[in-house]
């Protein structure tokens, strides 16, 4: 057997044949894996996220006539610009954590240089492509740390063909912060916790989502450590960060921890969110007299109980399960996303590594997962004008297209949750708990 880290064992059923190399990685040898093919599977797994992205952008545009969306790019690159003009980047319109200007600098570097507007917006989406080529990497690596070299090489080509996801790496910019969070879970499933407990907070100065895994990622390392000293090691990462990061920008404009506020009331309710869906179908279709911030505050209630509850999972269950923590980040990023005012389609991004390791082991699972995406795809870019803008749906209350838009975002959910059912498995988990109450 290799270097394992105390409690880990290497998964079954891999043979290496004599004269193969060991594989290695962040410290962790795998005895019975063979360098030269993780290498190649590798090598595989970064030219299909590269396809991919083409793919997906000749489909949206030539097959469907639609459009690769640019319009956040060019916010970043009026941004990028405004400090070299002598101007504060921030206002009401650009509402990003302080990261998001390491990618805007590197792209706006080659479109000063060459006084082209399009120079920064390739650089960008370029910079987008590489940090998910590191996203798959993390995803075949964590996959290969919990289960073999097939299903690895599988999980990876799964998140390959996700191509909702593909469509916002090439237009936005989600990939930069859900690479933080897939490198926080890779640090930290392979034994190297404070680089874990960085990445996670870095990713949070990126967009503040993998922040939600720091309390996980701590009461997972916890489970043979003292959480008080586990607590202060990870604040002995977090503190010396969020002072550099946040400390400095607030003293320059304080009006800036609005950015990292979940709930941003002067954006209004977004009309592809789960709550004015839920609103929708209560107050228009069945005519029940209730408010859209009714709606909300129950949702925001859910959202709030249920990361608790998720928490509690955490810290209940004894085991030191990496599946369990992988299964409880998504459903705190899920549950974040679906119980928000405000939601952008990019956000599917975030929790599609998570989806897709999670899912290749079943292939219901994985056509649950497809399906998904695909009715994400069609939300946007099909869909948007047409149907819907950011906070409205276009055609007339109960005419005929209304009522496609409200069973399209319906069914969306719906295959959202069907998915993360299938995936999280939550009977086990209640099963878990039970054991562990005995």
């Amino acid at each position: 057997m290799g270097k394992k880290n105390s409690g880990d064992t290497e998964p079954a059923g891999r043979k290496m044949r004599k004269g193969k190399v060991p594989f290695s990685c962040l410290g962790y040898t795998f005895e019975s894996v063979d360098t030269d093919l993780v290498k190649r599977h590798m090598g595989y797994l970064i030219l299909a996220v590269i396809l991919a992205k083409i793919l997906v952008a000749l489909i949206t545009t030539v097959f469907f006539n639609s459009f690769v969306d640019l319009f956040d790019i060019g916010i970043y690159l009026k941004h990028a610009v405004m400090p070299f003009e002598g101007q504060f980047p921030y206002d009401a319109e650009f509402q990003y954590p302080v990261l998001i200007f390491i990618p805007m600098m590197i792209a706006v570097v080659p479109a000063m240089m060459f006084q082209n507007a399009m120079a920064f917006v390739f650089t960008f989406q370029a910079l987008m492509v590489l940090c998910d080529i590191v996203t798959i990497l993390c995803v075949y690596l964590i996959c290969l740390k919990l289960w073999d070299e097939k299903t690895a090489f599988y999980a990876g080509l799964l998140y390959a063909a996700a191509f909702s996801a593909a469509y916002f790496v090439i237009t936005k910019y989600d990939a930069f912060p859900a690479a933080l969070l897939m490198l926080a879970l890779l640090f930290t499933l392979y034994g190297h916790t404070m680089k874990g407990y960085a990445a996670s907070v870095l990713g949070a100065f990126a967009k503040v989502f993998p922040g939600l895994a720091f309390p996980f990622l701590v009461l997972y390392n916890a489970k043979k450590a003292d959480l008080k000293q586990e607590v202060i090691s990870a604040l002995k990462v977090g503190v010396p960060l969020f002072i550099i990061l946040f400390i400095p920008l607030f003293l320059l404009n304080p009006e800036t921890y609005r950015i990292y506020v979940p709930v941003r009331s002067e954006l209004g309710y977004y009309s592809n969110t789960a709550t004015f869906t839920l609103y929708t179908w209560l107050h228009d279709v069945l005519k029940i007299g209730i408010s859209i911030d009714t709606v909300s505050a129950v949702m925001y209630a859910i959202m709030g109980l249920g990361i608790l509850a998720l928490l509690w999972v955490a810290w209940k269950i004894p085991k030191k399960d990496p599946v369990l923590l992988l299964k409880l980040i998504l459903c705190a990023v899920v549950l974040t996303v679906i119980c928000s005012k405000v939601r952008s389609p990019q956000y599917i991004v975030w929790f599609t590594p998570l989806l897709c390791i999670l899912a290749v082991d079943d292939i219901k699972k994985i056509a649950a997962l497809l399906i998904f995406q695909a009715l994400a795809y069609i939300e946007f870019p099909l869909m948007f004008g047409a149907y819907y803008t950011a906070l409205t749906y276009t055609q007339p209350a109960g005419s005929s297209g209304w009522m496609l838009t409200l069973v399209m975002f319906s069914l969306e959910y719906l295959a959202l949750l069907i998915c993360l059912w299938l995936v999280v498995k939550p009977a086990e988990i209640a099963d878990a708990v039970k054991t562990a109450s005995r």
